[in-house]
C-alpha cells in the first residue's frame, strides 16, 4: 500500500457546515460524550465466519452481512434451547443479550459485479460454533443482527428473505473493529440488558493516551461520496507534532509519541491526491475529508 503524507492546515474560523459537529443531533451528542471521556480502545481484525445475503424494504436492494469472529468479544451466557424459549416467551425477553460489534457499511460487489452494501458483525467464536450447529439459536441470532443493523443505520430489512452463502465466508475485505476490552465474567453476570450490546468503549485505560476519533461516510445513505475522519486533538498537541499519512485503503496518525498512533484500514478506497485535512483549534478537532474512488 502506498501512503501519502498530508500537510495539515490550521483553520481558526468556523468550518463549513458539512464539516461541523451539529450539537442538536443526538448521534453527535453521544460522540461528544465519548470524546469527553477520552478513554482508549482496542482495535482487532476479525476472521471470516459466514456471509448472509438479504434485502432492504421497500427498495428491495441486495445487501450482505459478514458474520466474523474475534476472541476480543465475550460470548453470551451459555444456555439451552429450552432456556432460550423461556426467556423469549417471558415478560422480559431482552434479558438475554448477545455481545457484538457492528461495523460501518461499505460498497462491495456481488458475484455479478453489481454494487451492494456490506456490513461486518463480529461475535465470539464459541457462540459462532453454537449458532452454526443449532437452528434455533441461529434464527434468534440473525434476528438480533438484523434488528441491530436497522436501529443503527435506520433502514428496514426483509427478515423473511435471507440466505447463508455456501461458497463464500465473507464479501469483500473484513474491516478492523474498535471494541471495548471486556471482562467475560461481567457479560455473564449482567443479564437484564438489551438483546444487542454493541461494544464501543474500553473498560480500562492504558499507560499512553489514545486519540478519540470516529470515521463516518457522507452522505449517510446511498452512494458514498467521501469518508470523514474526525479526531479530538487536545491543545497540548501542536500542529508540528502531528504526522498524517493516508494510503488508498489505510489511515495513520502519529503525534511523536505524545499519544498512541492511530492506524486503521478504510472501508473503501480513497483518492490520496485530493484528501483535505484541517486542524480546527476553535473545536480542537482534526477533520480529514477523503473522497472515495468510484
Amino acid at each position: 500500500m502506498k501512503k501519502k503524507s498530508i500537510t495539515l492546515e490550521i483553520d481558526p474560523t468556523i468550518m463549513e457546515s458539512n464539516m461541523r459537529i451539529v450539537r442538536e443531533n443526538p448521534v453527535e451528542e453521544e460522540f461528544n460524550k465519548l470524546m469527553a471521556e477520552a478513554v482508549p480502545s482496542q482495535i482487532v481484525k476479525p476472521r471470516p465466519g459466514f456471509c448472509v445475503k438479504t434485502f432492504t424494504k421497500p427498495e428491495n436492494k441486495k445487501m450482505f452481512v459478514n458474520i466474523c469472529l474475534t476472541e476480543a468479544i465475550p460470548s453470551p451466557v451459555d444456555i439451552s434451547n429450552e432456556e432460550l424459549m423461556q426467556i423469549l416467551n417471558s415478560e422480559d425477553p431482552s434479558s438475554y443479550r448477545v455481545p457484538m460489534s457492528i461495523g460501518e457499511g461499505r460498497i462491495e460487489q456481488d458475484k455479478s459485479g453489481a454494487p451492494a452494501m456490506a456490513y461486518d458483525v463480529a461475535i465470539n467464536p464459541e457462540f459462532f460454533s453454537k449458532i452454526e450447529k443449532d437452528d434455533l439459536f441461529q434464527t434468534f441470532f440473525l434476528t438480533v443482527v438484523f434488528e441491530g443493523l436497522q436501529d443503527k443505520y435506520q433502514f428496514e430489512i426483509d427478515m423473511q428473505r435471507f440466505t447463508i452463502l455456501k461458497n463464500r465466508h465473507s464479501i469483500g475485505t473484513l474491516q478492523s473493529h474498535r471494541i471495548q476490552i471486556r471482562d467475560v465474567k461481567k457479560c455473564e453476570e449482567r443479564r437484564a440488558q438489551p438483546l444487542i450490546e454493541e461494544i464501543q468503549k474500553p473498560a480500562k485505560s492504558l499507560n499512553k493516551k489514545e486519540f478519540v476519533y470516529r470515521l463516518r461516510r457522507e452522505p449517510p445513505t446511498g452512494e458514498i461520496e467521501y469518508l470523514l475522519a474526525e479526531f479530538m486533538v487536545p491543545p497540548s498537541v501542536e500542529l508540528k507534532d502531528l504526522n498524517l499519512e493516508i494510503g488508498e485503503d489505510r489511515l495513520v496518525l502519529d503525534s511523536k509519541g505524545l499519544f498512541e498512533s492511530v492506524d486503521f484500514f478504510l472501508p473503501c478506497s480513497v483518492d490520496q491526491d485530493v484528501v483535505d485535512a484541517q486542524l480546527n483549534r476553535n473545536k480542537d478537532m482534526l477533520f480529514v475529508k477523503m473522497p472515495i474512488i468510484h
